[in-house]
C-alpha cells in the first residue's frame, strides 16, 4: 500500500519514471538493432546461431551503456564511471544470461531457420530488457 501511494502522491517521480522506460526503451531498440544486425551479418557467415550471438553482445552493452548514462539516467552521470560500467555490465549479463537462456529454448525447441531465430531473438531480449531496466536503475545508476 505504500508504494501506491508514494506513485499516487507524486506526479514528479511518475513522470521520472515513465520518462526513464521511455528512454530505456529507445535506447534498446538501438541496441536490438545493433546486436540483431550483427547477429545476422555473422550468421551470413553460417557462424552457428549460438556462437554469432555471444558474438554480437559486447558491441551492444558498451553501446547502451553511453546511451543510457548520458540520455536515460543522465542525472547519475556525475558518478565513477567505471563503477557505474562494472555495474551495468553485471546488470547486462544477468539479462543477456535470462535472453539467451529464452533464445536458446526456442531454438532447441522449434529449430534453428531464420523466423525462428528472429523471433527467438525478439523474444529473449524483450524479457532480458524488462531485468536489464530494473538493474540499471535500482543498481547500476543509483543517484
Amino acid at each position: 500500500m505504500h508504494l501506491f501511494r508514494v506513485w499516487r502522491n507524486t506526479p514528479r517521480m511518475r513522470s521520472e519514471l515513465i520518462t526513464q522506460i521511455l528512454r530505456f526503451g529507445a535506447v534498446g531498440a538501438v541496441g536490438f538493432v545493433i546486436d540483431g544486425g550483427l547477429l545476422w551479418f555473422f550468421l551470413s557467415f553460417d557462424i552457428s546461431a549460438y556462437l554469432a550471438r555471444a558474438l554480437s553482445f559486447p558491441a551492444a552493452v558498451v553501446v547502451t551503456w553511453m546511451l543510457n548514462r548520458n540520455w536515460t539516467f543522465a542525472a547519475t552521470n556525475h558518478a565513477s564511471r567505471k563503477g557505474q560500467f562494472r555495474r551495468y555490465l553485471g546488470v547486462q549479463i544477468a539479462g543477456n544470461l535470462t535472453n539467451y537462456a529464452i533464445y536458446s529454448l526456442i531454438i532447441s525447441l522449434f529449430g534453428s531457420e531464420s523466423s525462428t531465430v528472429f523471433v527467438a531473438f525478439a523474444v529473449g531480449s524483450f524479457l532480458g530488457s524488462c531485468l536489464n531496466f530494473g538493474g540499471a536503475r535500482f543498481l547500476a545508476f543509483r543517484g
